[in-house]
């Protein structure tokens, strides 16, 4: 028989009725004392249908669920209860008008004692602000994945099994995989053998169970430090990396979640580094080894004249190297050592004076010499460091006593050298001259003129070789001859020694040109020869003859010209019976030269052209001088 039903004022159904949740009311034995509107109209069960009856009878599926044990625990208690769709899904069978299933939420209250217990269910529908917190947390979900498919690194998601639930496009493409292609598979296909474990890193990280701090809620617990390892491609290549690990929780479930950024160029730029700084440590040391190896005293100061270091010479000088400096350790002030009380040197003026100026405005390197008070001879050389960490510049003074010693003694060498070479050529120009001086006698007590004319040419060839050695006796050098001034001279005695103006006339012109005795020579008797001949065969008229040298860049050009009868048409240097014209040919090929004829009706032009010689080098004599040491 059904249970009576209290009383119920007209006004608490109105209210009940009228409120935008299910409210039902059970008795101690669960069963239905109200059934509102609302529920019928979610729940498609009538009021009268229900009313009196066991809850759990008309809804069987609830029967020992969650809602029924709380219930019961309400009724027996006396304690509310709250059940909440996330955690408890089976609750009432409620749809919304439009037939989608209701997401709903129950609150249990205990009514107040009145005899027999009694409870209130109120159903709360929050089918809206779940959809709401849905569609937020996809676009939130929408946001995140934007920021880490865009992500310029690599970053893979797994679960705590090592499981790939997710990899962003970085990641794809750094592997080369399709981003789908590696769902559900082992992280390690990423990583190379010889990288250390995926979970084991994350649980060495303090990324494990033990590392959670409350292990409550989502998001992230503990990011690990990164980890360089090596990753592997899908085809097999390896690739740097650096990984950052996450935990965390969503739905009661642990994910890690790596971030995997390529570091390859990063690695070989610090191996370049690496390798780079033990060049320059190498590098540092074996100058430091030179330096010490150096017999001179090294220091290198900074841009106010401090010391910084000092080679090895230097720190253990003894009393007999009394060089500028000496004395000075690292941290003194070199400039003020050198000119202070009893240190200071007199001859240290100008050194000090030069090493200010490249210290203070820079410049290029300075060399100095100085002779110390127990006469010992030094060179000072100073060269800027603009781009050292200390700028300055290294300061070394040089030793040179010995070899100042042995450039006195070549010096004395060189001038002696010097006198005996004079000697020899004043001897074989005074040889010649008596050569000549004798074909001259000779010549006298000739009575044929033919033959005496051969004499003749002789002695002038001789005195052209004795001119040369006359020139060498009076010049500095004796190697090379200036050939215009000797020219000029041969000039000048070959119109003496033919009758004067009433004979010839003849007009020279000559560039400056410092010749080798050996070009000198073979030129000077081709001249002799050429103007010999012009004034031999002049005609009745004085002979005019124009002598010209030149230097014409590469070559240099001796030119003969006369204004006599000219020779023949068919005339040919190299078949000439003539002694002098086979002279010439010979001597134009000792020095490489050519020779040129350019013959006229009246006149005739020789023209040799030869290579502008190599330059000797010069042998300076000076007086001897000696240097104490």
């Amino acid at each position: 028989m059904a249970p009576t039903l209290p009383e119920q004022p007209t006004w608490a159904l109105d209210v009940l009725g009228a409120l935008d949740a299910g409210i039902l009311l059970l008795d101690r034995h669960c069963r239905v004392l109200y059934w509102n509107g609302w529920m019928e109209q979610a729940s498609t069960l009538a009021a009268r249908d229900i009313l009196g009856h066991d809850l759990f009878d008309a809804l069987p599926n609830l029967r020992e669920s969650r809602l029924h044990s709380a219930v019961r625990d309400t009724l027996a208690t006396g304690a509310p209860g709250v059940l909440s769709h996330t955690l408890n899904p089976m609750l009432f069978p409620l749809h919304l008008p439009d037939g989608r299933r209701m997401v709903h939420n129950v609150v249990i209250r205990p009514l107040p004692p009145a005899g027999d217990a009694r409870c209130l269910i109120q159903v709360t529908d929050v089918t809206a602000a779940v959809n709401r917190e849905r569609v937020l947390r996809e676009q939130r979900d929408a946001r995140y994945r934007a920021i880490v498919d865009t992500a310029p690194d690599a970053i893979v998601t797994t679960d705590t099994r090592g499981m790939v639930q997710w990899m962003n496009g970085a990641a794809a493409r750094q592997f080369d995989y399709r981003p789908d292609e590696l769902i559900g598979q082992n992280v390690r296909a990423l990583l190379n053998d010889d990288a250390p474990d995926w979970l084991g890193m994350a649980e060495h990280s303090g990324l494990g169970n033990g590392g959670l701090g409350n292990g409550t809620g989502g998001g992230f617990d503990t990011v690990a430090q990164p980890v360089e390892l090596t990753g592997r491609r899908r085809d097999g290549s390896t690739i740097d990396l650096e990984l950052s690990m996450a935990r965390w929780e969503s739905e009661g479930r642990s994910f890690i979640t790596g971030i995997l950024r390529d570091i390859t160029e990063r690695r070989r730029t610090r191996e370049e580094l690496r390798a780079s700084a033990l060049a320059m440590r190498q590098l540092a040391e074996q100058t430091k080894a030179t330096l010490d190896a150096l017999p001179a005293f090294i220091a290198v100061l900074d841009r106010s004249g401090r010391i910084v270091s000092v080679n090895r010479a230097w720190a253990e000088a003894g009393s007999e190297n009394i060089f500028l400096g000496q004395g000075c350790i690292v941290g003194d002030n070199y400039l003020d050592h050198c000119g202070r009380g009893e240190a200071a040197d007199p001859q240290a003026d100008a050194v000090m004076d030069s090493l200010r100026t490249l210290l203070n405005q820079g410049g290029p390197p300075v060399s100095a010499e100085y002779v110390t008070t127990n006469q010992h001879w030094f060179r000072c050389l100073a060269a800027p460091m603009p781009a050292g960490p200390f700028g300055g510049t290294v300061l070394m003074h040089i030793d040179v006593t010995e070899i100042k010693s042995m450039e006195a003694a070549l010096r004395k060498l060189v001038g002696q050298k010097s006198t005996l070479l004079r000697e020899v050529n004043h001897r074989v120009k005074n040889s010649l001259q008596l050569v000549s001086s004798l074909l001259t006698l000779q010549t006298l007590s000739l009575p044929d003129e033919a033959v005496r004319v051969h004499f003749q040419d002789a002695r002038s060839r001789i005195e052209a070789i004795a001119r040369v050695h006359n020139r060498l006796y009076q010049a500095d050098q004796f190697q090379t001859i200036e050939f215009g001034t000797y020219l000029r001279e041969l000039c000048d005695d070959l119109a003496r020694a033919s009758g004067g103006d009433s004979m010839c006339d003849i007009v020279v012109r000559s560039d400056v040109v410092d010749l080798p005795i050996d070009h000198a020579a073979p030129l000077g008797l081709i001249a002799n020869e050429l103007i010999t001949n012009a004034v031999k065969h002049r005609g009745n008229a004085p002979a005019q003859v124009t002598v010209t040298f030149l230097n014409e860049g590469e070559r240099l050009a001796l030119t003969v010209a006369d204004r006599g009868p000219g020779l023949p048409a068919n005339f040919d240097l190299r078949k000439s019976r003539s002694l002098g014209m086979r002279l010439i040919s010979s001597l134009a090929g000792q020095i490489r030269a050519t020779v040129d004829i350019d013959t006229a009706p009246q006149g005739t032009t020789f023209r040799i052209e030869l290579a502008v010689p190599d330059e000797v080098p010069l042998l300076e004599p000076s007086p001897a001088v000696e240097y104490g040491g």
